[in-house]
């Protein structure tokens, strides 16, 4: 009779510990498992399976290490986030692990060190969540946060940069207007009238232009056009069309190779490759004939995974051998209004380029350029081949 209470307590225990096993493994919203004290997997849950892709029998008796990326491996994270549990009693992360199919998730894990009566370390404990819509969540506000303070510094410069640009021929107009009616504008002479009438003329009509270019960047801020399979044969074709007669005046030669077809909004595309075309036509050089190429290579290029979400591109070429420019100005010629030249030398408003890559950025794609003074420039326009 005096054993019956051992006994029944001992029974109780042991149904106790039946039924917090059998609640572990049954637990799916959250993967559990147990690892020896060199982090080999000893059991497995159903929500370890479920997050992970492993059954059981796949996964007892492999390293843990295996849900870790190469990167992470050869980083030998596992081993550092074992040694630090068996240290401090515990250890948590964030990052990208691997399912059995090879997909990626965002796990957040907590390993716990397990000891035993003396105190020494005998296993872990490995609890993972899968926060990847949490993840992408986070991603996605951070992404148009970044926009959006892109768009408030882009629209900063484009206010100061319009507002300056707009005074000056609107100054012009004023002072040329102001001088013919004013008190001495009868007795200037006739021709000089006449000057005066055409530097006003010419001033309204860079006014002009500029409201013009403006309008076109405006037409393509913050596009949600739907993207359509664009033949870029078929699109060079009608761009080179348009400006047959500024090339047969230069006595310029154009040449197209063989181009691919992508998907893009076609009409913005059409308005980025007209633009190239008209750089390479104002910008020639005196010195020798203008000669223009376009041609297009398939490329990978990993580390534009995490920007573009896509390794392979489909890169197009437009090259000429005009005045070009020097090459620290690679990036700053896509600024708003950034001119090289005076408009003394050549025409415009300094927002072609701007637009090209705005364009680009709608069609989730990138653009590049090269250049050399006096020797030619080269466009590089990498469109998304996924």
């Amino acid at each position: 009779m005096q054993n019956a209470p051992f006994n029944s307590v001992a029974h109780n225990s042991l149904h106790s510990a039946e039924q917090y096993h059998l609640m572990i493994g049954e637990v799916e919203d959250y993967a559990i498992l147990m690892l020896d004290r060199e982090g080999v997997i000893r059991n497995w849950n159903k929500g370890a399976q479920k997050i992970k892709g492993y059954t059981e029998e796949e996964a007892v008796g492999l390293h843990f290490r295996m849900f870790y990326r190469p990167e992470d491996r050869e980083a030998r994270l596992p081993e550092q986030l074992i040694d630090l549990a068996a240290r401090e009693g515990k250890a948590t992360h964030e990052g990208w692990r691997l399912r059995k199919d090879g997909s990626s998730f965002w796990g957040s894990i907590v390993i716990t060190a397990l000891h035993d009566p003396d105190g020494e370390v005998v296993g872990f404990s490995k609890v993972t969540r899968d926060l990847t819509e949490r993840k992408q969540a986070e991603d996605k506000l951070s992404q148009y946060a970044r926009q959006l303070e892109a768009q408030n510094n882009e629209l900063k410069q484009f206010a100061y940069a319009a507002a300056h640009d707009m005074k000056e021929p609107l100054r012009k107009i004023l002072m040329y207007y102001s001088a013919i009616l004013g008190e001495n504008g009868e007795s200037l002479p006739q021709e000089q009238q006449q000057s005066y009438l055409q530097r006003s003329a010419d001033a309204a009509r860079r006014m002009q232009q500029l409201i013009d270019d403006l309008l076109a960047f405006t037409t393509i801020v913050g596009t949600g056009q739907t993207f359509e399979s664009v033949d870029l044969n078929h699109l060079l074709a009608e761009v080179v069309s348009e400006f047959q007669d500024a090339i047969d005046q230069a006595g310029a030669t154009i040449n197209v190779g063989s181009l691919p077809t992508v998907k893009g909004i076609g009409f913005q595309l059409r308005q980025l490759f007209a633009n190239l075309v008209s750089n390479s036509v104002k910008f020639r050089s005196k010195d020798r004939p203008m000669s223009i190429s376009i041609t297009a290579t398939s490329v990978r290029i990993p580390e534009m995974a995490d920007v573009y979400g896509a390794t392979r591109f489909e890169r197009v070429e437009v090259r000429d051998n005009g005045i070009g420019f020097a090459p620290e100005q690679a990036e700053k010629i896509f600024d708003m209004f950034e001119r090289l030249h005076s408009r003394d030398e050549f025409s415009g408003t300094g927002i072609g380029l701007a637009i090209c890559r705005r364009i680009m950025e709608n069609n989730r794609g990138f653009i590049r350029a090269e250049g050399t003074s006096d020797q030619g420039a080269v466009f590089q326009v990498f469109l998304r081949a996924e």
